[in-house]
């Protein structure tokens, strides 16, 4: 099994990661986490052909990209929990489109919101290490904590582990995700009995039960969680782990659909929507980013009180959780 190596520097430990975020579950009451997936058509106020641009990646079109995500950041950063820029919307941008990542990590930041960035990183050896540096060194592109693929095999996890336990950083390992398609694999059934998916939460448990957790029992190792129908069994097989659980809104999931992903004191899980709270009803009528924000805040607003409604009516019936 993978084991992490102790780093021998003596220094101050960090806050952890999964401390940072229960300390805003418990300031804020909120689970929410904002999916930012930047689309410069989805809205007049950052379509190329009304700023005058050709393509995406000109400076106008960036700027104004940049201006949006700061904009959704700012109305509703004491509303959330953590947020998810999702690596592809900026890369899909061209290379000032990481430029734009960096500005929009750096503002979370100030706002002291968690920043998650879903990349989906996997690779062996010194490539992993050269993802890990990235992603959660000190370098521009840092960030809290990083969605990463197990499936080139387990030691492919172990620089992002190490990087997370250094810095108070975290890596969210996927296992069950929403899309259709990922019953595909996730779902085989194993001749020993269970899935695929459920063979690797046992696996990351075990690495878990290795690793330093918080106050709450919570470690550096999370995992994506996305089908409602597994929530419950995820949330049993991986006690150590923050989930992350996408699918929320725009992909169909509901309020009631995700609380088994929480523990009995409501920890352990931030929900993710995305264009539910970027891109919703109405908003393409905002004239101005501050309008933007406004109609990001109402929706966000709206997620939050439902998820902390559907959660104490889950807790209330459920005393046996976690």
């Amino acid at each position: 099994m993978t084991e992490i190596a102790a780093d021998p520097t003596p220094q101050a430990s960090p806050v952890s990661f999964t401390a940072r975020l229960h300390d805003r579950r418990y300031r804020l009451g909120t689970a929410v986490c904002l999916g930012l997936d930047p689309r410069p058509a989805a809205h007049p106020l950052t379509r190329p052909e009304r700023l005058g641009a050709t393509h995406v990646w000109e400076d106008a079109v960036l700027d104004a990209v940049a201006a949006y995500c700061v904009a959704v950041l700012d109305a509703t950063h004491d509303l959330i929990a953590a947020c998810k820029p999702q690596a592809a919307f900026f890369e899909a941008l061209g290379p000032g489109g990481m430029d734009v990542l960096a500005q929009v990590t750096a503002r979370a930041r100030a706002l002291g919101v968690p920043v998650i960035l879903d990349a989906k990183r996997g690779d062996i050896g010194t490539t992993a290490e050269a993802y890990a540096q990235a992603y959660l060194g000190d370098g521009p592109l840092a960030v809290d904590a990083v969605t990463v693929n197990p499936y080139l095999g387990l030691d492919t996890i172990t620089p992002f582990l190490e990087a997370a336990v250094r810095g108070g950083r975290a890596a969210y390992v996927l296992v069950r995700t929403s899309n259709p398609g990922s019953r595909d694999l996730q779902r085989s059934p194993l001749v020993g009995g269970g899935t695929l998916a459920t063979r690797l939460a046992a696996d990351l448990d075990e690495i878990a039960s290795g690793l330093p957790a918080d106050d709450a029992g919570y470690t550096p190792l999370g995992a994506v969680a996305g089908d409602p129908s597994d929530l419950a069994e995820m949330r049993a097989a991986l006690p150590r782990s923050p989930l992350l659980v996408p699918g929320y809104g725009a992909q169909g999931a509901r309020a009631v659909d995700v609380t088994d992903a929480f523990d009995r004191a409501g920890l352990g899980a931030v929900v993710n929507a995305s264009r539910s709270l970027t891109y919703g009803p109405g908003s393409e009528a905002a004239s101005t980013f501050e309008e933007v924000g406004e109609f990001a805040r109402a929706a966000t607003l709206r997620m939050r009180d439902e998820l902390e409604g559907a959660l104490a009516i889950s807790l209330r019936g459920s005393p046996g959780k976690k």
